[in-house]
């Protein structure tokens, strides 16, 4: 009876040695939930941005503005998902009769992304979003029109980029967005001076739009 007792003792002290040995140390483990934990993030940076397509005897360029949002990401290895919240404000210039003229757009826009992460440190990043306009407005010689009437309050497109991570939570990246919805949508009717060279309602202008930014991952 003793050597049956002995003999189970011992076969349960090796089993509970061995489970020790193949636990992980307590900085593995907590290395393994950095890695699961979801990621939040801000990040801010620079537009470049445009607009696709022509009305007659417009003579359009790009402009610049900024960009500032935050991002929420559900733990993952290689393929994952992306959400983020983004004020954009961007534009196009044009010469009116002489004029250098700004147009404004600021916009709220809700990127829903696929990601795929390679060796931690880049990621490939695609997919939707949706936007709506705040504001806008042209500035010629620091006078201010408003124009938000003219605008579809509603934008869509899509988005894709690349971000890398050189250390810890800083991240680098790049994108481009390509709008979908149509800027305009109706003739401006008021008495006060006409604030565009063009017929608004006439035209099938959509944003483009290139972004450099900085970030930080928590």
């Amino acid at each position: 009876m003793r050597k049956i007792l002995f003999t189970l003792f011992m076969v349960a002290a090796s089993a509970s040695y061995i489970a020790a040995q193949s636990l992980p140390s307590s900085a593995e483990m907590k290395k393994q939930m950095d890695e699961y934990k979801p990621k939040l993030g801000l990040k801010v940076g620079y537009n470049w941005s445009y607009i696709t397509g022509n009305a007659e005897g417009l003579k359009k360029d790009n402009n610049t503005g900024f960009m500032i949002g935050a991002f929420y990401a559900p733990a993952s290895k290689g393929m994952g998902y992306r959400s983020e919240i983004i004020f954009s404000r961007q534009g196009y210039t044009f010469d009116n009769g002489g004029k250098n003229t700004d147009v404004q757009n600021d916009y709220i826009y809700l990127p829903q992304l696929t990601t795929f992460t390679i060796a931690k440190v880049f990621q490939l990043q695609a997919g939707a979003q949706i936007g709506y306009l705040l504001k806008s407005r042209t500035t010629t010689n620091s006078k201010d029109s408003t124009v938000t009437d003219l605008m579809n309050r509603f934008d869509y497109g899509f988005v894709g980029g690349v971000e890398i991570f050189p250390f810890k939570g800083l991240l680098v990246g790049g994108r481009y967005n390509l709008g979908l919805g149509k800027l305009y949508k109706k003739m401006y009717s008021s008495p006060s001076p006409f604030p565009l060279p063009f017929d608004p309602e006439k035209t099938d202008f959509k944003n483009g739009m290139v972004q450099l930014y900085v970030g930080y991952r928590f």
